[in-house]
């Protein structure tokens, strides 16, 4: 992975090759221009961000895809420049992450604004599937109805949360040329401070008292905080000089069991930001050394 950080940083037309090569393979094309953006400044990545999405554009054009699918690619692709530069100038994971949602559902919103044939269709589309799925599989009762505005909340989560994920593998990909090992003190390190954690968590509990709609918009006021808690864990793995097959369990957990677990995360992180567990942790470490 240094290798191909030091590629992507030689030069335009290297960092160019691996974004729209990367087009084809999750996070890397994203990665490459966050990269560029958290090295050589925004100008440079707003440069590959648009040379990019103009090869998006031709793509969209040639095919039959719904355009929607297509600004969501590009919207992501810009989201990437403008987190990287909130990392650069501001250097802290809380503001960035706070960018990072807030611009996610701005940029949702605005595409029920601007795009609202599209993503008519695709609402269509999603609910003939689902209609589909009932009509073969009589225990496959979903009985979800796919409204606009669910929609529209998918897109923002998956605008954040791709977003974030590309912007820490651009910046582990940043530490593994200039400070190694860097990325991972700063990510331990991640808490959210204790007044804005609260107001994060209010938005997530008052979402859960109304529609599945709204719950989805409000359940990603929980990405800081759960960033925090997995931070948290990482930390204490470490701290602890445990094996990282907690880590494995740790994801395993995510994926398997699903909600439950990502809750229990995310109240860490807000316990995390309210009493400062790492500094407890760490005195109850002391003692045993």
């Amino acid at each position: 992975m240094k290798a191909l950080a030091e590629f992507i940083l030689r030069g335009r037309l290297q960092a160019l090759i691996v974004a729209l090569i990367g087009s084809f393979f999750p996070l890397i094309s994203s990665a490459a221009i966050a990269l560029v953006t958290l090295c050589k400044g925004a100008k440079e990545g707003t440069l590959l961000f648009l040379w990019v999405s103009l090869a998006l554009v031709l793509l969209q054009q040639a095919g039959s895809e719904n355009p929607l699918l297509t600004a969501v690619s590009i919207v992501s692709l810009g989201l990437m420049v403008l987190s990287a530069e909130v990392h650069r100038v501001m250097a802290s994971w809380q503001w960035t992450l706070l960018a990072i949602v807030v611009i996610a559902v701005v940029s949702a919103q605005g595409f029920g604004l601007l795009m609202a044939t599209s993503v008519t269709s695709l609402v269509t589309t999603a609910q003939d599937m689902l209609n589909a799925v009932n009509s073969q599989e009589q225990d496959a009762q979903l009985g979800i109805v796919f409204t606009e505005s669910m929609l529209l909340g998918l897109v923002a989560t998956i605008l954040a949360i791709g977003c974030l994920m590309s912007l820490m593998l651009a910046r582990w990909w940043q530490a593994g040329v200039q400070n190694p090992g860097g990325f991972q003190k700063e990510f331990h390190a991640f808490t959210v401070e204790a007044k804005i954690a609260l107001i994060l968590f209010a938005v997530l509990l008052a979402g859960q008292f109304f529609s599945k709609s709204a719950q989805i918009w409000s359940d990603i006021a929980a990405l800081p905080l759960l960033v925090a808690g997995i931070a948290l864990i990482h930390y204490t793995v470490k701290l602890f000089g445990q094996g990282k097959q907690w880590l494995a369990f740790l994801y395993a957990g995510m994926i398997i069991v699903g909600k439950p677990v990502t809750l229990l995360l995310v109240v860490l992180g807000l316990i995390d930001s309210l009493i400062d567990l790492r500094s407890r942790l760490e005195g109850y470490k002391k003692p045993k050394a």
